[in-house]
């Protein structure tokens, strides 16, 4: 009787301590999906990108380069446009918002704070071909991949670039400087004029970014495209500068 009790004792020990071990099991299992569900666009937080300057660089330019990201929308002010305009882009449904602060200028017609709706159609994305490959390194604690890079251009010109991605973080499609590109762009080059800038991202801060901060903010007047152009040449012509709107 008394190797029957014991052996009544052991198995109620067993049963127990397997299901111990099947609760955390199960909650093990949870926390792997969450954490690869939390990779495919539901990343929220900053990534700061430095940027190198190389060839004949104009004083004063910008050294850093901010993106806040909420899930599959992100917002930065364009450091490289003469506007420095905030930009809003939606990855989801493939807009891009960019907004103009004209309130200050007293150009009748031109006075007033303005945004530019762009849609990113598939045949914009098309036009760029990405080739990725197995190669990776670390930038920023995280593991990115080279992407070769073929830009078509309207006259059926290409242009080639190599690049490094991350697809563990941020929005799962980059509509801004790679439309197409399956994830982050960590480290690209930028050519303007008689000078190239390099953006590497430098920093990532998760958190601390809200919804809210990917909304359009009040007293904004929609315009298109062209009617922002006129505004542009509106003030050129103000100020003696001529038509040049187009090169905006």
């Amino acid at each position: 009787m008394l190797n029957k009790k014991i052996n009544v004792k052991q198995i109620k020990y067993l049963e127990m301590k397997k299901s111990i071990l099947s609760i955390c099991l199960v909650i093990a299992i949870g926390l792997f999906a969450t954490n690869v569900y939390a990779q495919q666009g539901k990343f929220k937080g900053t990534i700061k990108y430095t940027l190198n300057w190389e060839g004949e660089v104009p004083p004063g330019v910008p050294t850093s380069f901010e993106v806040k990201v909420y899930d599959q929308k992100a917002t930065f002010r364009n450091v490289l446009s003469m506007f420095q305009e905030p930009t809003i882009i939606n990855s989801e449904a493939k807009f891009v918002y960019s907004m103009f602060d004209f309130s200050q200028i007293p150009v009748e017609g031109a006075t007033g704070k303005w945004y530019v709706k762009s849609k990113i159609e598939n045949e914009d994305i098309d036009k760029n071909v990405f080739e990725y490959t197995s190669e990776t390194k670390t930038i920023a604690g995280k593991n990115t991949k080279k992407v070769n890079v073929t830009f078509k251009s309207e006259d059926g010109t290409e242009k080639k670039e190599t690049i490094w991605f991350c697809d563990e973080i941020g929005p799962s499609m980059d509509l801004y400087f790679y439309p197409g590109l399956k994830g982050v762009p960590f480290e690209f080059p930028v050519e303007v004029e008689k000078f190239k800038i390099t953006f590497t991202v430098s920093e990532i801060t998760e958190g601390k970014v809200k919804e809210a901060d990917m909304l359009l903010p009040t007293g904004y007047d929609e315009v298109s495209q062209e009617e922002f152009t006129e505004i542009i040449n509106t003030i050129l012509e103000a100020f003696g500068g001529g038509q040049g709107g187009d090169d905006i």
